[in-house]
């Protein structure tokens, strides 16, 4: 399932859609099944490596890719949107005007590019996988 990721977030890199997007956070969430499956490694060191907040973003954005709606108290305060470089298409200073867009994760009291957290989720499923010899 790692190299489905990896080869979903090739895809990802190639053409930034919603359909690529989808792909990839739902293969990368779902990393976690098959570790579970095997019981490799420990469920509480498990646990532990998914309470880290961009594998907890990478759950909402799988779940929310999924339902319709979402009932899961996790997630009470998430949004994600896409800003692009309009006038009122993005908060002042977020991206240059005429510039690309920018799919991003808003919490409260965080912005999180979708791109960036991308990048991230698969190089820590990486050193995860490294780390316990998978």
């Amino acid at each position: 399932m790692l190299e489905k990721a990896k080869r979903e977030y090739t895809k990802l890199q190639q053409q930034w859609d919603i359909d690529n997007v989808f792909n990839f956070f739902v293969t990368a969430r779902h990393i976690k099944d098959y570790i579970e499956g095997t019981k490799v490694v420990e469920k509480t060191v498990l646990d532990d490596f998914l309470a880290d907040q961009d594998l907890k973003d990478c759950q909402y954005l799988c779940d929310k890719g999924k339902h319709l709606k979402l009932d899961n108290k996790n997630f009470p305060n998430h949004l994600t949107t896409i800003w692009d470089g309009s006038i009122n298409g993005a908060p002042i200073n977020a991206i240059a005007i005429n510039g690309n867009a920018k799919w991003v994760l808003i919490n409260r009291d965080r912005e999180v590019d979708v791109k960036w957290l991308a990048e991230r989720v698969l190089a820590k499923w990486e050193k995860f996988f490294s780390t316990h010899g998978l």
